[in-house]
């Protein structure tokens, strides 16, 4: 159990080095960080289905400034909880939900660290004007904000696998069919926000040819998928050529 919970801190370690030492890469994601997680405690599959699930909810959720979630904290947390315990894809939803509101607590810690001890001695590095020391600074930062958020996932993947059974045990039949029902449709509204900053009239229709496909003409996610690549590749080579105004 032990091992397990640091194979997942490791991932959600790597989560936030990612972010603070190489630069906004995308890959801090649940679509990526899940499976990560599941294939080091052995259920691959299951890993990809849990971040597929979790990035359509957040996937209006960039961690640039403050955000109302920490996305790294609670998809590893979630993946790996439901993969111990053999949780369904519904009940990863509602341990990620929560967890990662909790875990927007140890950014507020970690920025209070990085203003009372990394930023002083930032500024006088930059008065003297030297260069390696502020670089080096910036690594202990981020190197101390994974450690936090690595410490807090370790401890809630291994103090979590006999608490979370308890849990869902205690919880009424009625009230987890209704959390089951309620992660069903989270995926929809993180698929609505994220469309309020990218929806164009224009794109409307391949809106309507994804939700048509599989409603109607039965179509699974990987036919769905390649009926979007022929449609994007349709409106690639045909559409108009556009003249852009001197």
């Amino acid at each position: 159990m032990i091992l397990q919970a640091f194979l997942v801190c490791l991932v959600a370690v790597y989560g936030r080095l990612e972010q603070g030492w190489m630069g906004q890469q995308m890959i801090a994601r649940p679509i990526w960080l899940c499976p990560l997680v599941g294939l080091l405690l052995g259920d691959f599959q299951q890993g990809v289905i849990i971040g597929g699930s979790l990035e359509l909810i957040w996937a209006g959720v960039v961690q640039v400034g403050a955000t109302p979630t920490e996305v790294v904290t609670g998809s590893t947390v979630a993946c790996g909880l439901a993969i111990i315990n053999g949780l369904s894809v519904a009940e990863a939803i509602t341990i990620a939900i929560p967890v990662g509101l909790l875990a927007t607590l140890i950014g507020e810690v970690n920025n209070t660290i990085t203003i009372t001890v990394w930023s002083p001695m930032a500024n006088r590095a930059a008065e003297v004007g030297d260069t390696k020391k502020i670089w080096w600074l910036g690594l202990a930062g981020c190197a101390t904000q994974a450690l936090m958020y690595g410490t807090a996932v370790f401890l809630a993947v291994s103090a979590g696998s006999a608490a979370v059974n308890a849990v869902i045990e205690s919880i009424p039949q009625i009230v987890r069919d209704g959390l089951s029902n309620a992660s069903a449709i989270l995926p929809a509204v993180g698929i609505g926000i994220l469309m309020q900053y990218s929806f164009d009239i224009k794109f409307v229709g391949f809106f309507l040819l994804g939700f048509l496909l599989p409603t109607y003409l039965e179509f699974g996610s990987v036919a769905v998928a390649l009926a979007g690549v022929g449609a994007a590749l349709i409106y690639f080579f045909l559409k108009p050529n556009e003249v852009e105004d001197d």
